[in-house]
């Protein structure tokens, strides 16, 4: 009996530890992209546009349209490296792990990039672990604005409920 209890208390332990985990991965994601975001408008003032962005194809990833994290490039981001100027390291995920694609829509764990063809505008997203985070697109209907801009919410309209975890610091 007494180690049934001592067994019931450690997996609630684990369980609230794991919740934990999850929140502060989710807390520095925000905040990650938050930076970047600084960086990004920083070097539109100085150069009147958005870095291009390096396909993730290009470096271990799948993708031709975005950039994404799991990149294996230190400068993920953008094949431009005036963008160090602004931010010397670009942050990566705190998982940075895939699980089919390299995108969020994928349920992947990486941030991404992308950017319209004019340099105007761009995206910039990843995929949150906590279920009830008021920030995930499935609260908030994230769009995209600079490559998919028919996009009716969360980047990946026809594939819900794999969009549903995404978030966007715009």
């Amino acid at each position: 009996m007494v180690i049934a209890i001592i067994g019931l208390l450690a997996s609630i332990v684990m369980v609230s530890v794991n919740t934990a985990r999850m929140k502060a991965r989710d807390t520095k994601r925000k905040g990650e992209l938050k930076q970047i975001a600084i960086a990004l408008e920083m070097y539109y003032d100085a150069y009147g546009r958005y870095p291009v962005h390096r396909a993730s194809s290009s470096c271990g990833g799948y993708r031709n349209d975005w950039a994404t994290s799991y990149c294996s490039s230190a400068n993920w981001l953008t094949t431009d490296d005036n963008f160090l100027k602004f931010l010397a390291t670009v942050p990566r995920d705190p998982l940075n792990q895939l699980v089919g694609d390299d995108t969020p829509w994928w349920n992947s764990y990486t941030y991404t990039y992308g950017v319209s063809a004019d340099g105007q505008l761009y995206d910039l997203l990843t995929s949150l672990e906590t279920p009830g985070d008021k920030d995930r697109c499935e609260f908030r209907i994230w769009v995209s604005v600079a490559v998919w801009p028919g996009d009716t919410g969360c980047w990946s309209s026809g594939v819900a409920p794999r969009n549903a975890q995404i978030y966007s610091v715009k």
